[in-house]
């Protein structure tokens, strides 16, 4: 499935948990008519955002990171820091003074 067509069905699906939360609060709890339909708004639009922001961490998640090729150098430690095929000048560590 597209990454569009799954931001539309997130789209379709809030908006239909939208609409279920406004129904419900209408018919279900025990106050006035617009009073009952504003608090059914303000929970579908929590409800709706939470799906939203579930699905973007979702689909917008990029893919798992891949392993380094075999030979290739490998690194460890908090500041470590390789470069493979660079012609430029690399500086690291807390001061980045350049000696030539």
């Amino acid at each position: 499935m597209s990454r569009t067509a799954r931001w539309l069905l997130v789209i379709a699906g809030s908006l239909a948990v939208f609409g279920l939360c406004v129904l419900l609060g209408d018919l279900l709890l025990p106050w006035d008519q617009a009073t009952r339909i504003g608090t059914g708004a303000g929970a579908g639009a929590v409800i709706a955002g939470v799906l939203g922001a579930w699905a973007s961490s979702l689909i917008g998640s990029s893919a798992s990171p891949v392993a380094p090729p075999v030979g290739a150098p490998t690194i460890s430690g908090e500041r470590a820091v390789v470069a493979q095929d660079n012609s430029g000048i690399i500086i690291t560590g807390d001061n980045g003074n350049v000696q030539r």
